[in-house]
């Protein structure tokens, strides 16, 4: 596994699916409740939010306007994780691990919490599901290794490659073929064509990555784009691609600061517009389906890591940025 001098391990992992693996192991001993990942509905009224405490996450559903969590399910352990809405609202699909084995599989349910259906097997890890425009099909990725490729690294899910299936779990169909180490959350189109990742090989860098979901086969497109004072010509590091309804895409890149700011990316004339300013560490990138609102989360920093992350709201109209307070999760 390549290294960075001094680039940290959070540093490094970026916004892959790496670091929603890592925040288990973080939050594994905390006697509170840690927000962790979250997902913003098509209108962009509504967060999901998984919050994280001891070996449990469970996800929360909240109004923007009041900032009141409600838990979406009466689960009473394992990990709930990765959520996202389906493109007309009426549901959300998200991973779940009943007993903490690194065996994730895939729970469609409505936005109220009725009707749960649980799909995928259960030997292998599936995660980071996403609907279609069409509520039709889900892509998602899975893991077809556990374990580490360095003796001093935790064991966690490699071998990552990108699936997509009828919302009943038939019809699997593989996208990509790379067996990635790292990969993104996708991010499908608004024409449900395309998907795009953020990627990483074990001997190769992170690469935003346009696939084709209606004719699987290698990337029809890559980008490595550059931002101001990044932190690394050479390795830059970005996460959490979003497509826009224009086909732009929004993602986060880190400043030699190890700040996660927020940008706009043309990709058919390159183009990059900064809309956010010294975030610090920011993770968990996601955009509404009506290119409205985005919403992140904000890490404070100490001196030994990162904790304690909080929402953020972001308009992409005015570029007004605010917090998003809780209340209601225990």
């Amino acid at each position: 596994m390549r290294t960075d001098g001094n680039l940290s391990l959070l540093t490094r992992i970026g916004g892959l699916v790496l670091l929603l693996l890592l925040a288990r192991t973080l939050y594994a001993g905390s006697s509170k409740w840690q927000i962790t990942t979250l997902a913003v509905s098509p209108d962009g009224k509504l967060l999901a939010l998984t919050a994280a405490k001891e070996s449990t996450s469970f996800i929360y559903i909240v109004p923007v306007d009041t900032g009141v969590a409600t838990r979406l399910t009466d689960a009473k352990d394992g990990e709930e994780t990765s959520p996202t809405f389906s493109p007309d609202g009426k549901r959300i699909a998200y991973s779940y691990d009943p007993g903490g084995h690194w065996r994730s599989r895939i729970v469609i349910v409505n936005v109220d919490g009725s009707d749960p259906r649980q799909w995928s097997p259960s030997n292998v890890a599936d995660l980071s599901p996403v609907l279609s425009p069409d509520n039709a099909t889900i892509v998602f990725s899975r893991a077809d290794f556990y374990g580490s490729y360095s003796p001093i690294a935790q064991p966690h899910p490699h071998g990552w490659n990108f699936f997509v299936a009828n919302l009943d779990g038939t019809n699997v169909r593989q996208l990509t073929t790379e067996h990635f180490y790292m990969v993104s959350r996708p991010a499908v189109s608004s024409d449900g064509k395309s998907m795009v990742v953020v990627t990483e090989g074990l001997e190769t860098d992170q690469q935003i990555a346009i696939y084709s979901i209606t004719s699987p086969g290698p990337p029809v497109s890559t980008f490595r784009p550059h931002v101001p004072k990044e932190i690394s010509r050479k390795h830059p590091i970005f996460a959490y691609p979003n497509y826009l309804p224009d086909r732009n895409i929004l993602f986060m890149a880190a400043d030699s600061r190890v700040s996660y700011d927020v940008y706009r990316f043309n990709p058919d004339t390159g183009v990059i517009e900064k809309l956010t300013n010294q975030n610090g560490y920011a993770t968990e990138l996601k955009v509404s389906a009506d290119g409205k609102t985005a919403a992140f989360l904000k890490w404070h920093r100490t001196r030994r890591d990162v904790a304690d992350p909080e929402p953020y709201l972001l308009d992409l109209e005015t570029r007004k940025l605010a917090p998003l307070k809780i209340s209601g999760i225990n």
